[in-house]
């Protein structure tokens, strides 16, 4: 068993990548109650190595993960079929970089598929430059968005700062902040990305100062581990404390507690609390199970069934 990592589902398999494991990507079969049947990837600059890479989206039976010291988007394709694993790249997309002269211009690497024919990335840039819209081979398109806080920001604290998760269904986006309450919603609309809502869940309590972005870790509740959506949902996997309760080392200060669901309007519509802290979650494809990583006080892989109004 690993140690942690995302958690991904493809038809009836269960995909873990983690760092801390022999395969960058284990595969585990759901239907013969998670057993183990294979990996794929490891560090390296060769085939099926990587270097530095994030999983960022599954789409179909395929999975992105995006070299972050390359900019690149590696595509792969899994199968399984008669007892046999399958994973092979399909492709390698590179998005170009080009520096201006007196100018700071933050590269995207970091690429999650929108639909089948566009993909987004967190730029966090200013003035409506907060993400990037690309085209199917990883070309920018648009920049679009506004950043979650008014304050402006030099681009390297906001890089740093300003850092959330995305998650996309044919072509509706949401990205919410890591440690402050905020949640956006974005939609393509003939070619242009749309903001439906965007609001703050909580109260957030932050100053910016010589410009970097203080978290108040004393008045500021939340963080969120991890986030899904199934097309009718969208699923944040919260840890409910203060931020100056986190403590890394302790299973009861670091890993997730609760489930925050929202609909595609922006509804609050559950909390999930949930009987074991996870670091990590994936919905299976109907939706009627969710799959997390819990230390038990080992990693482990446990199954929830959800409740029936959110099937």
């Amino acid at each position: 068993m690993t140690d942690g990592g995302a958690l991904f589902v493809i038809d009836t398999l269960l995909g873990v990548f983690s760092y801390n494991s022999e395969s960058l990507c284990t595969f585990y079969s759901i239907p013969d109650g998670m057993k183990e049947i294979g990996g794929y990837g490891s560090f390296g600059n060769g085939p099926g190595e990587f270097l530095q890479p994030s999983l960022t989206y599954v789409y179909g039976s395929t999975i992105g993960l995006s070299e972050v010291n390359k900019h690149e988007l590696v595509r792969l394709d899994i199968s399984y079929e008669n007892g046999n694993l399958s994973v092979s790249e399909r492709k390698r997309l590179k998005t170009p970089y080009k520096m201006k002269k007196g100018e700071l211009v933050l590269p995207d690497y970091e690429y999650y598929r929108l639909d089948d024919k566009h993909y987004v990335s967190p730029h966090r840039g200013l003035n409506n430059d907060f993400y990037t819209l690309l085209d199917d081979s990883l070309q920018p398109v648009v920049r679009f968005g506004e950043p979650p806080i008014p304050e402006k920001l030099p681009p390297f604290a906001a890089s740093s700062r300003l850092v959330g998760r995305i998650v996309a269904h044919e072509g509706t986006m949401f990205y919410a902040l890591n440690n402050l309450p905020y949640l956006a919603c974005y939609r393509l609309e003939s070619g242009q990305m749309q903001e439906q809502w965007s609001f703050y869940y909580n109260e957030a309590h932050y100053a910016v100062r010589n410009n970097d972005l203080l978290y108040d870790r004393d008045k500021t509740f939340g963080r969120v581990k991890d986030l899904d959506t199934d097309g009718q949902y969208v699923y944040l996997l919260y840890l409910d404390q203060l931020l100056s309760e986190y403590d890394g080392t302790k299973t009861e200060k670091s890993l997730a507690n609760k489930i925050l669901v929202f609909d595609y309007e922006g509804n609050g519509v559950a909390v999930l609390n949930l009987d074991c802290r996870l670091s990590n979650m994936a919905l299976s494809k109907d939706s009627r199970t969710l799959y997390g990583i819990a230390n038990l006080p080992e990693p482990t892989i446990v199954e929830f069934d959800m409740p029936e109004g959110l099937r």
